[in-house]
Formats: C-alpha cells, structure tokens, sequence
C-alpha cells in the first residue's frame, strides 16, 4: 500500500495514459533514501497496461560501460535484427556481444532509440530506472538521448534518483517530481498498520517526527527497538538512528548473524550484477561448501531465483558492504575475481575485483584495467574507460606510465563529454614536476580542445599553440592536429599574429601525403590569402573529397567556404554532412552543419539554412560544446534578421551577443554585430547600421575578414547616414581586397561604387553590377542591387524604368521570405505611383525545423528508417513528422510531395 502519494502517482498516471495515446515522455522522481521512489515504480509498473522494461543501477557496475543498458534492453534484443546494420552492429559491440569497429555513442544512441521504439510497435512500453544514481555513464547518456526524442513514440521513460545526485537525465528538461516524507497523519496510519496496539502513542509520534515521514525508516527503525521502548515503558535512543542512517539499521540486523552467513552476504553485495552462479563459485573459494543455505538465512533482506539474487532495498546492500572491514572486502572481491577467472565476457568485471583488492602499486592489475580501458573505448564506453586508466595510473609503479594513463584518462573523459573530469585529470598532470615531452604536449592539445570548445577561446590559442611547439620535435602528427585546432581558435580570438605563427610552424614540419597532412596543406593554402597572399595547391581539395572521415571533409569544406571556392565547398561539405549521419557521428555532424548552413545562407536558401542551424544548434548542445552552439545562434540571429519579426530578431540578438561576450567568442560577436548592422539597414535606420557595422573595425585584427565582407552594407549605411567620406576609405581598401576574386565579389563591388556615385556614372556602376552577379546563386544581392538601383532610378525621376528593378527585387524578397527588405521594396514601388499587393505566405512556411529536415530526406530519396538514422530520431518519429507533412501541404504521396518540393523551390 502507498500511504499519501496522489500527487506523485497521478503525475505518473499522466505519463502512462499519454504514451499509451501515441505522445511518449520522461519523469525523474527524486528523493532522499527509503523516501518510497522504488514503491512508486513498483506501483506504475503493477497498474500499467503497457509492457515494462526495469533495470536497477548498482555501485559494483557503475564503472562498467553500458551494464544498465544491457539490463533494460535485454527483453527486446531479439529485435535487434530490425534495425539498421550500422545501428545494430554499433549496439552489439557496445553490449559486448560481438566485436568490431568502435562504436559511435550517438550510434549507440540511435540504435537503442530506435530498438526501443520497435519493441513499442504492438503494445507501449514502460521502462523503468531504478536508482539511476548508480547507473554508468554511458547507460544514462544514451537515456538523456532516448528522453530528449520521445515525444512522438508510445513509450514513457521513469527513472529514479537520490537528491544530491547530477547525471545527464538531470539535463534533459524531463519532469521532475520529488518524492517527500509522509505527511504526519500517513505515517502515523503506516505505523498503526504495521505496528498495532503494541505501539504507544507517544512512541508513535516520536517516531513519525523523527523519521520526517521516511517510509523505509519508519518500516525499519521499530525493528531496533525493544518490545519495552515500543510500549513507551522505556526510553527511546537518543537520537533515533534516521533517514540517512538506515544502513546502520540494516547492518546491525546482519552483524548478528553467524560469520559465514556475513561473508555470504558480503559477496552478494560485493559482486553488483546478482548472478547467483558467480557468488556461489565465490563463496566455494572462501571455503564455504554448502553457501546455498546461507542464502536462505538472509530471509527477506534478499530474494533469489534460480540465476539471480536482488535485495530487498539498496540499503540493504549499501549496509553490508560498508559495514564490512577492509580485510573482508578484499578478500570478497578476491574470491570474486578468482571465480570469474576464465569466464567469456567477464575481464572487465575481473579486472575491477582485483583493482579492489590491491593496497599498492600492482602493476598486473593495472595492466588488466588499462585492457578494460580499451574494451571500454572499443565499445564507446568512454566514462568507464576514464575511470580504469585512472585506476590503472594509481595501481602502477609511476613514472611515465602513471603519465600516459592519466593522459589517457583525460582524453576518454573529454572523448565521453564529461569536460570537467577530463580538466580534474589534466590538473593532477600539471603537479607532475617532471612530465614526459610526449606527455606534456598531448596533455596541453586535450586542455586547448577543452578550452575551445566550452571554455575561452583566446586561453584555448595559447594552449594549443603550447602543444604543437612541443610536439614539433616528438610528435609531428600530434603537432599537426594541435595547429589546426589552433587554427579554429584563431578566428574566436582574434589574433592575426598568432595565425602567422601558426602557418610558420606548419611550413616547417615535415609534412606528407597523410590525412593531417593534407588538411595541413589545405590551412596554408588558405590563410596566406587573408593577407594577400595567394593560395596554392588548390587540387588538394578535390583529393580530400575521396575521404570518408567527417570531420576532415567538414574541415576542408569550411578551409573552401572561407577562400570563396563556394562549388568546392559544397560538395566537401554535403560529403561531410552525409558521412557524418551515416556513422552517427554526431560530434562532427553538429560542426559540419554550421558550415553548411552558412554556405545554404550564402545561396540564399534561407529555410535549408535555419533547419540545418537549428538540428546544429542541438546536437551542440548534447555533444557538450556550448562555444558551438553560440555560433549556431549566431546564424540564426543572421536569419531571423531576414525572415523575423524586428523584435524577435533584436531578442535573439541580445541573447546570443551575451551568450558569445560572456564566452570570449570574438568571432561570434562580429557575426552578430554585422547581422545587427543588417538589420538597422533594412529597417531604415541608417546611423544605427553604420554604427554596428563600423565596429567591427574597432574590433582585432583577426576579424577584419568579417568587416571587410560588410564593408558594401557599411558603405550604403554610410551614404544615407550622410557620412559618404566614410564609405569612399573603407572602400578603397575592399577593392584591394577583392581583386581578382570571385564575381558576387566584383559585383557587390561595383554596387558599392554606384551608392557612392551620382546620374549617368551611378547608373553604368549599378549595369554593371547586375551584369557581374552570378546566377542563379546569390539572388538575395541581386534584388538588393536592384533595390537600389530602382531608388536610384525613382530619385532621377525614371518611374517606369524604376518599377521594373523594384518589381524584380521585390519578388525575389517574397520568394526567400526576406520580409523587411521586402517591405523597403514595397514602399518604393509605392513612391512610384504602383502598389503592390502583400505575398500570402508559402505553404512550407508552416512546417517545423524538424518537419523541413524529414522533408528533404524523404526528397533525397531516404526511407522512413533511412532519415531517421540521418536526423538521430526514430522511424516512428519520422512517420509522425511526415503525416503532419502531409496535412500541412495537403499532399497524399511521397511522390507529390518531392513535385511540390521542387515547385517551391525548396529543392534539397
């Protein structure tokens, strides 16, 4: 019976009832031991009419990769067929079912989702996480990505929680409910019913105000006290053992049994998976004969089955173990170690056993943890494996191998997205005296990555710039990754000089025909063109296009998008992107699809754009690089500019100008100072826009870049702020800049010639621009060179020749959805004598981010399951998405769908 939780029971029925509807969910329920959290899943699990998946976290297994996921998923790994190779090959190895290639997290991750969501087909699912607190990290990772996901799936995710803990369901933005003590009259109720007459009043309302309510510890602690003190004839203890000191309750109930029965039981609680087999086999080691009775003698503190043995409360288990001497543990974890010698599938297991019974350097057992460790990285098991070298590194004789492990430690932790085990690692590196050179620089490059992607960018450089000096003479290789990451840091930071360095040191390594190497070739080719230089081994590009690694394809195609390669960059880019979904790297993918939405932008595909940010700006998150996901706002500041209400651009603005100045990210702010400038422009307000963009001259040297792409915007602002002075110096210098370069970059040129000139010369300047833009990319500039050339044309009081530029920006306005200057256009045309009417708004308008990316997978030609590996969401929930599709563009086919794609321009 539960006492007193309504609330807590209909906030579960609520979930149970919505998954049963189609419409899935996730709830935390959070409280103190004993508070009733296990009740309450035993409860939804008895009154659900849905199928229930239970799996309980366990200390002993909380070092162990995937252990809780294996528990969970085991009634359903017969479906495992069903999915996707790549997906089902990734879950196998993670499980250590069968060996292969290292297994993606994020694959991982989709192939549980997507397991689970088959295993919903016939009946919903309940899965229920039980101290979740104990759980493995990479377990609980893979459900933080299961609960963000499950909102168009029949399945409902509990898990429970001790207060105090943090883990990854703690960042999903599930429903949390806290589970509290009883209410005064409930627990007197419960004590009344468990109790009876032999329980004095007084007794009974101490209890219940010392307990505050705790139902385990008003179930347990009379079971301490005497017939005398219960019936109030004698006095209580003073304190009554609490909440928080049930173990003790627990302990004292065993420490009363015989000694082979405490060693029996020390075993159970010893050995965290409950396999019966392995702590019989343990207890024969032990020189118990007959353990099998002693297990019976436990009673109702511990069930078992044939296989398995489960305690009747965590406590319970807790008690035992720590209640235990040193010596007893050892030799339990001995014994443990010793019965599972030999046993397929069990050297992890062994191999923490033993790191438990060592009290020095053991140099065997840290070689059998460093092998865990691999296994574990092996299968993505990256928390588990951080935690074996760490062990391994305390364990061994020291020197450099305690360093390299450490090292290691680190760069699994950071590998597994937990950045701040990963700096506490690095940081017990920093108070080695004497560290390795190998060592040194490998640990500097792990701080400089950390550094750059959620720390300050310019403390990142320096790092990283640190590592590669290092690593020059040591570790070429190393050395080369340092300075391209370096190089990703320089535009955030700013430093013009220290890019200089960075191309000096790399144009003395001793590159090669390698992957690093090349990219390195690309980065020289590249950035000697930011001063003037100009780039070689262009046909490098075309060689990285035969790659399969998605974050070197992304690297490159950003190197292409930089230097204005734009075909080249798009093909390195979609290859990237492609990669990525396809072996679920999701890591790389939220990195590529900042660049590519940058070049959808450039061609002025705003609604590919805005999709591509928004899944980018997501997976950032996730993947624990909150720098990342900055820039990612900053491309959608960049868009809402365009498309948005002003004052919801302005909002998104401020948000991301604090997000990036709170960050350091120099690079981001100039972005969105330059999206502000656009802003002003196309509202009419001339000196605010002359202002944002005149600022990113104010700004390093390493942003004039950005300035320099603006300095067309800036010259227009200049010209209507009444400031064409201004226009003509920056001017001056764009030209230089951009000769020879590509046509849209000629054309906006000879744009900016024309604001700045008057009658006939104004004309031939503005002829000429719209002779020089490409088409059919880049129609967002032709409109606005038409845009100004119709102002133009209307101030020489040419109407009729006016109306036809007005008339051809305006439509190219409507068509991308660029509101604003849609309506500077359509003011105009008014001042002309001509009114035009509003455009109705596309019928894709409608559609959501994530329906515009099932849209263009289904376009490309992708499956249900395909598109759904792509976009890291469940078949189901695509087939949700394309109904919801289909309603909205009234369409009834996959086929009419890609014609109405196509029509409206929307072509993927």
């Amino acid at each position: 019976m539960l006492w007193s939780r309504e609330g807590e029971l209909a906030a579960l029925e609520r979930l149970v009832a919505s998954a049963s509807g189609g419409r899935g969910g996730a709830l935390l329920l959070r409280g103190e031991p004993g508070v009733g959290k296990s009740a309450l899943l035993d409860q939804v699990a008895r009154s659900a009419n849905l199928r229930i998946l239970r799996a309980t976290g366990a200390e002993a297994e909380a070092t162990l990769a995937y252990a809780l996921l294996q528990q969970l998923l085991l009634p359903v790994l017969d479906l495992a067929g069903q999915l996707l190779a790549p997906q089902a090959a990734a879950l196998r190895v993670a499980l250590g079912l069968e060996s292969g290639p290292p297994a993606d997290r994020f694959l991982v991750s989709l192939a549980t989702l997507t397991l689970l969501s088959e295993g919903a087909g016939e009946r919903p699912l309940l899965c229920l996480i039980d101290d979740a607190q104990w759980g493995d990290r990479a377990s609980l990772d893979v459900l933080a990505f299961v609960a963000r996901r499950l909102i168009a799936e029949p399945i409902a995710l509990v898990a429970a929680t001790r207060d105090g803990e943090q883990g990854p369901l703690e960042t999903v933005g599930m429903e949390v409910v806290t589970v509290g003590g009883l209410q005064p009259a409930a627990a007197a109720d419960l004590l009344e019913q468990r109790w009876g007459p032999g329980l004095a009043p007084a007794v009974r309302d101490a209890l219940v105000g010392a307990t505050a309510g705790n139902p385990l510890a008003l179930a347990e602690i009379p079971r301490a006290l005497t017939p005398e003190q219960l019936a109030g004839r004698q006095p209580l203890p003073d304190p009554l053992p609490l909440a928080g000191e049930l173990e003790g309750v627990f302990l004292e109930r065993v420490e009363l049994s015989e000694p082979e029965l405490r060693s029996v039981a020390l075993l159970c609680a010893a050995e965290g998976s409950g396999s019966l087999p392995v702590v019989l086999r343990a207890a024969r080691h032990l020189g118990i004969s007959d353990p099998e009775p002693r297990l019976a003698g436990l009673g109702e503190m511990l069930r078992s089955d044939r296989s398995t043995l489960v305690f009747s409360h965590p406590l319970v288990r807790s008690a035992i173990y720590q209640g235990a001497d040193a010596a007893a543990r050892r030799a339990a974890h001995l014994a443990l170690a010793t019965a599972l010698a030999g046993e397929e599938g069990q050297a992890d297991r062994r191999a923490w056993h033993l790191a438990q019974v060592a009290v020095g350097p053991d140099e065997d057992v840290a070689l059998e943890l460093e092998r865990s460790a691999q296994r574990g990285l092996h299968r993505s098991g990256y928390a588990a494996a951080a935690l074996a070298l760490e062990r391994a590194a305390d364990l061994g004789l020291g020197g450099e191998r305690q360093t390299r492990r450490l090292v290691a430690a680190a760069d699994a932790a950071w590998a597994g997205g937990d950045a701040s085990r990963a700096g506490m690692l690095l940081d017990r590196l920093d108070r080695v005296r004497e560290l390795p050179s190998p060592v040194r620089a490998r640990a500097r490059y792990l701080r400089g990555l950390i550094e750059l992607r959620g720390g300050v960018p310019a403390d990142a450089l320096a790092e990283l710039m640190v590592s590669a000096r290092e690593a020059v003479e040591v570790d070429a290789p190393l050395a080369l990754r340092a300075l391209i990451a370096a190089g990703e840091a320089v535009f955030q930071a700013g430093d013009l000089e220290m890019r200089r360095q960075i191309t000096s040191i790399l144009a003395r390594l001793p590159l090669d025909e390698t992957p690093p190497s090349l990219l390195a070739h690309l980065y020289l080719s590249v950035h000697p063109a930011t001063w003037g230089e100009r780039p070689e081994r262009l046909a490098d590009f075309a060689r990285v296009a035969e790659l399969d690694d998605p974050e070197l394809l992304g690297r490159a195609g950003g190197m292409a998008l930089g230097m204005g390669a734009y075909t080249v960059a798009r093909e390195l880019l979609t290859r990237s992107v492609a990669r990525a979904r396809a072996l679920g790297a999701a890591t790389a993918l939220a990195w590529a699809l900042g660049s590519l939405a940058q070049d959808e932008i450039r061609r002025d595909r705003f609604t590919w754009a805005e999709a591509f940010a928004t899944e980018g700006h997501r997976l950032a998150l996730e993947t624990g690089q909150p720098n990342l996901a900055c820039q990612h706002e900053a491309i959608l500041v960049e868009l809402a500019v365009l498309r948005d209400p002003e004052d919801d651009a302005r909002r998104l603005a401020d948000q991301a100008l604090a997000a990036a100045s709170g960050r350091g990210l120099l690079g981001t702010l100039v972005t969105v100072r330059r999206a502000l400038g656009l802003l002003a422009l196309a509202s009419g307000d001339a000196d605010g826009a002359l202002e944002h963009l005149e600022m990113l001259w104010q700004g390093p040297q390493g942003q004039r870049g950005v300035a320099m792409l603006a300095v067309p915007d800036l010259v227009e602002a200049a010209v209507r702020a009444g400031r064409p002075e201004l226009g003509r110096e920056r001017l001056t210098a764009y030209l230089a800049w951009v000769e020879g370069g590509p046509s849209d970059a000629a054309a906006l040129a000879a744009r900016a010639q024309a604001v700045l000139a008057a009658g006939e010369e104004a004309d031939r300047w503005y002829r000429e621009a719209l002779h020089l833009h490409p088409a059919p990319d880049r129609p967002m500039d032709r409109a606005r060179t038409a845009l100004l050339y119709g102002e133009h044309l209307r101030r020489e009081r040419r109407r009729v020749e006016a109306r036809v530029q007005l008339r051809a920006a305006l439509d190219t306005f409507d068509r991308l959805g660029a509101v604003r200057w849609a309506e500077r256009a359509r003011a105009e045309l008014r001042a002309t004598g001509e009114t035009a009417r509003r455009r109705e708004l596309s019928t894709f308008d409608q559609l959501t981010q994530q329906e515009l990316q099932v849209v263009r997978a289904i376009s490309q030609g992708a499956t249900n399951r395909e598109a759904a590996a792509q976009l890291f969401i469940s078949p189901r929930t695509v087939d949700h998405h394309l109904r919801n599709v289909f309603r909205k563009l009234e369409v009834r086919s996959r086929s009419e769908l890609v014609r109405r794609v196509l029509e409206g321009g929307l072509e993927p």
